[in-house]
């Protein structure tokens, strides 16, 4: 990949060399800088020999006593490296191991400045005359996504006010800027967060959009979701709350921030008042649905695992329509080792009778796509239940076009009934008809197994 300035130096740096993506937090570029210093090390390359090396980026760690001469002194080497890396773009060159060790240095030292160093150093680089304007705005986005982490509040009032410097940049990045600074910021003082949002939301439409909000309110979540509820109220009004479930998809935000069993089960608690006051069934049904989805889907039984999350869910207490839309995504969620256990628990839940084999056939459908040896393995042990046939008849219908005669031994596994012949008649619909060949073999299939022509 060519390591161009004009990508700026920390976007150069990250997306080249780290893997940086935009929606990742913003914490991120310090847990990823540490991963490229151990990379780095198993390649001969070491950010602290670069400091011990007495080079111009030379730095101890940790604050000195005039913070103002180290941030003046930060601001004229950032400046400085930018335009030796101008230089080099210029004539054409990549970045050797060098150069890229003082890059890691550079990172380093910037991300130990506190906010108003790094507020200096934003200024000595809007004053400086002789960088590139697209330098410039990398340099002050590498600033402010420094700030972003420890100091958002500093950090979304840098960004506006450098907003007209930072031109394609900043449009790029900064939705993602503020809202992930806003979510962090919102954690500790979310009356500070909302009231910055309220002042810039007419000056910055573009920034203050359903998005950031949503990000706030995740923010708040994830410490106090009943305190998150309230808040939806004062970001939306009430015309545009009255009109939508899930105004700019913030419930499902709020919900979303939901880890651990505990929280899940505050979050719960925090909907279920929130939906009650709404004004029409139809609002409490959508409102409470979209933040259910969001509760387990958002939360993730991928990432909590079986164990874990059934644990939540049968001492949740939902009932049987908030278990509908609790498990509307199960398919796409759970891991795909877990498959199995998830079939056998919607078997036996609350669910309505048809949401259970609707769930129960989508869930196998989409294992025996990723797994159908895994799905077929788990068929061939698994004790005979009505939720074990549900998922024969998806297994035979998603793997007929690829192993016909297997799909057919599974189908004729079912008991005789209705099941079994919707599973053939499944199957017969999905035969090909290109050829006189195929349609004669479409044409046997159905008189063998009782399949009326239309």
């Amino acid at each position: 990949m060519k390591l161009s300035i004009a990508l700026t130096l920390v976007i150069l740096t990250i997306a080249a060399a780290l893997g940086w993506r935009g929606r990742q937090e913003l914490s991120e570029v310090r847990r990823t800088h540490q991963k490229l210093v151990a990379e780095a090390a198993e390649l001969g390359i070491s950010s602290d020999s670069a400091r011990a090396g007495g080079g111009p980026l030379a730095t101890k760690r940790g604050i000195r006593e005039d913070k103002q001469a180290e941030a003046k002194q930060a601001a004229a080497e950032f400046i400085a490296f930018a335009r030796e890396m101008e230089d080099v773009e210029k004539r054409g060159q990549q970045p050797d191991p060098e150069t890229m060790k003082r890059i890691m240095t550079f990172m380093d030292r910037m991300l130990s400045l506190d906010g108003e160093q790094l507020k200096a150093v934003i200024q000595a680089v809007r004053d400086e005359p002789n960088l590139k304007d697209e330098t410039r705005q990398g340099l002050i986005m590498f600033s402010i996504m420094s700030l972003a982490s420890d100091h958002p509040r500093a950090a979304v009032s840098l960004f506006t006010e450098s907003s007209d410097l930072l031109g394609d940049q900043g449009e790029m990045m900064g939705k993602h800027i503020v809202g992930s600074a806003l979510a962090t910021w919102a954690k500790d003082d979310p009356m500070g967060a909302l009231e910055w949002v309220r002042k810039n939301g007419e000056s910055h439409p573009d920034l203050v959009n359903d998005e950031t909000k949503a990000s706030l309110l995740s923010g708040v979540a994830s410490k106090d979701p009943a305190l998150a509820f309230d808040l939806l109220g004062q970001l939306y009004g009430k015309a545009e709350l009255d009109a939508h479930s899930d105004p700019g998809t913030a419930i499902s935000r709020i919900t979303g921030a939901a880890r651990t069993p505990e929280e899940r089960t505050a979050t719960l608690a925090a909907l279920r008042a929130y939906a009650a006051a709404r004004a029409s069934d139809s609002m409490r049904e959508g409102a409470l649905h979209g933040g259910l989805r969001s509760l387990t889907f958002g939360s993730g039984y991928r990432n909590a695992g079986y164990e874990s999350t059934t644990t939540w869910l049968d001492s949740a207490n939902l009932t049987p329509a908030e278990l509908t839309a609790a498990t509307q995504n199960i398919e796409h969620s759970v891991r795909l080792e877990d498959s199995g256990r998830w079939i056998e628990w919607l078997g036996r839940s609350d669910l309505p009778e048809k949401k259970s084999n609707e769930r129960i056939h989508r869930l196998a459908s989409e294992w025996t796509r990723e797994d159908y040896q895994a799905a077929g393995q788990w068929l061939a042990t698994a004790p005979d239940s009505s939720a074990k046939q549900t998922a024969v008849q998806a297994y035979a219908q998603t793997v007929f076009p690829y192993e016909p005669d297997i799909a057919v031994q599974w189908a004729n596994t079912l008991p005789a009934g209705k099941t079994r012949q919707q599973t053939f008649e499944a199957i017969h619909k999905s035969m090909p008809r290109n050829s006189d060949a195929e349609k004669a073999a479409a044409e046997a299939f159905a008189t063998e197994h009782g399949i009326e022509k239309p």
